[in-house]
């Protein structure tokens, strides 16, 4: 069988389908990863074991591939970016803070955080 110009179109073609399918398919592989690690909390302030002075504090972080996060079991909102900026009271003493994220399989993250106050 001769190679002619319509062989090669036909094998060019098939290739080019070939190829888009290896690459959606790349991509959806790609993207359902994130879904497979869970959810992520990154805690900005306050650090473990953290010192404060004041009867107030910010309690700052971003949350990924969650739907919902709770600080010491009370809802906390999060922006479209998964940042959050929540005012807590810090009582004289240690304080606890647990914040917990879960995502839409609820599957569940959870950081906590030991801060005092003098």
């Amino acid at each position: 069988m001769p190679f002619t110009r319509t062989t090669f179109l036909r094998i060019l073609k098939i290739g080019s389908a070939i190829l888009v399918i290896l690459l959606i398919a790349a991509y959806a592989l790609w993207r359902s990863f994130a879904y497979a690690r869970g959810p992520a909390i990154t805690l900005s302030e306050p650090t473990n074991f953290a010192s404060i002075i004041s009867t107030t504090t910010h309690v700052i972080g971003r949350v990924e591939r969650a739907n919902s996060i709770t600080l010491n079991g009370k809802a906390i909102t999060i922006d479209e970016q998964g940042h959050f900026d929540e005012t807590i009271l810090v009582f004289p003493g240690t304080n606890f803070l647990t914040l917990e994220a879960k995502d839409q399989f609820e599957r569940k993250i959870d950081t906590k955080v030991i801060i005092f106050r003098p």
